[in-house]
């Protein structure tokens, strides 16, 4: 007893209750709070299923498109069944290709009525492309003439429209972190040795990245998977994810990786006609991304065009100019306008005032409806504001 208490001279005071403090903290991060399993293993062996990276799927059935063209009652038959057509088979741009040419005619007929309600069919087709920047200019647009025309049922509709437009951004940022964040902790289980239900998470990180058209980060997702199969030692599938890899980054331009993937790709384990085959698809990729390029700069040369002419009152000279745009754009592959995107920190900074602006557009929306003697759209907006988060 004297010998612990003379040894009880050199330890610190503080330390006699900071140590039982760390003990018990470390005890919850490893009890509870860790992210490996408790009895890690290897997961079984076989091929990961691939994913064909420039296919880009969307719930279409989340778009009325029926009963939207049905409110629009355009008179024209044939036009009609094409755009139906078109926005069945989800090609959405050539779509709004036609409406903008619905527009057009509506707009030199001065038929505000007619141009409001097909901008907001634009506007909500634009939502369902993910292309929000274009929906939000449709929407704002339609806005502006529906309170010229004193149209609350046509206001309220925009109103809720751009909060659903800004409950798609937030809900967009929020899948684009969480993909974030179990691309890291996958890749920190590799790295630690921790193989277990990482391949099934990378599959999963690659799937949600190519929804959210986020193409550099399902890349950087199919390079973790090429280093798990290396650790794995399963050579063949490491080097067939890194040119998944390598295909993406063509798709988006970025040649620097992939030039950095393909030096480091081993014919010996895929075969000089394969890898081949690969290289030719990774020219027809990177070539397609320059076509794309072109047309996007032409196309924003036509949008400039249209707002100079309208401008200087020549409504018609600049209608052309925005059709010739969205023309343009139609000939672009589906990653065209989502090649370049915000880092995950500003992305998830930003969704912050779209929660704001959502619950602002749906208020003002259920405000209307509850005006207009509507309670089942007032009741709608609730249910839309309760998903903000």
């Amino acid at each position: 007893m004297p010998g612990i208490m003379d040894l009880r001279r050199y330890i610190p005071d503080h330390a006699i209750t900071t140590v039982p403090l760390l003990a018990a903290l470390f005890a919850v991060y490893y009890l509870v709070l860790r992210d490996e399993p408790v009895d890690p293993g290897i997961e079984p062996s076989g091929a990961p299923a691939y994913y064909e990276h420039w296919l880009y799927t969307e719930d279409i059935a989340a778009l009325d498109i029926d009963g939207e063209l049905d409110r629009l009652a355009l008179d024209d038959a044939a036009r009609d069944h094409r755009i139906r057509e078109l926005l069945h088979a989800g090609r959405y741009q050539r779509a709004r290709t036609l409406l903008l040419e619905v527009a057009a005619a509506a707009a030199l007929r001065e038929d505000q009525v007619r141009l409001g309600e097909t901008l907001m069919l634009l506007g909500e087709v634009a939502i369902h492309q993910q292309e929000l920047a274009a929906a939000e200019i449709y929407l704002q647009e339609a806005l502006y003439l529906t309170m010229a025309q004193d149209n609350l049922a046509g206001t309220a509709r925009c109103y809720e429209l751009l909060g659903q437009l800004n409950i798609r951004a937030r809900e967009l940022a929020r899948r684009a972190a969480t993909t974030y964040d179990e691309l890291w902790q996958a890749r920190n289980l590799t790295a630690r040795g921790l193989y277990h239900g990482v391949g099934e998470t990378l599959e999963r990180v690659i799937r949600e990245n190519l929804e959210i058209r986020r193409y550099g980060a399902a890349a950087d997702a199919w390079e973790a998977l090429g280093a798990l199969h290396d650790r794995l030692h399963d050579d063949y599938q490491a080097q067939l994810a890194r040119l998944e890899a390598a295909r993406l980054f063509a798709s988006i331009g970025q040649s620097t990786h992939v030039d950095r993937l393909l030096a480091g790709v081993d014919p010996a384990y895929i075969g000089a006609a394969q890898l081949a085959d690969v290289k030719r698809d990774i020219e027809r990729l990177y070539a397609q991304h320059q076509h794309d390029q072109v047309q996007t700069s032409q196309a924003h040369d036509y949008r400039m065009l249209y707002h100079h002419y309208l401008r200087s009152g020549q409504p018609e000279r600049a209608w052309q100019f925005r059709i010739k745009a969205s023309q343009t754009l139609a000939n672009t592959s589906d990653r065209a306008l989502f090649q370049r995107q915000a880092d995950i920190i500003a992305v998830l900074y930003n969704s912050n005032f779209a929660m704001a602006r959502a619950r602002d557009y749906l208020d003002r929306a259920g405000a209307l409806y509850e005006e207009s003697g509507n309670p089942e759209l007032r009741a709608q907006t609730r249910e839309m504001r309760d998903q903000i988060y």
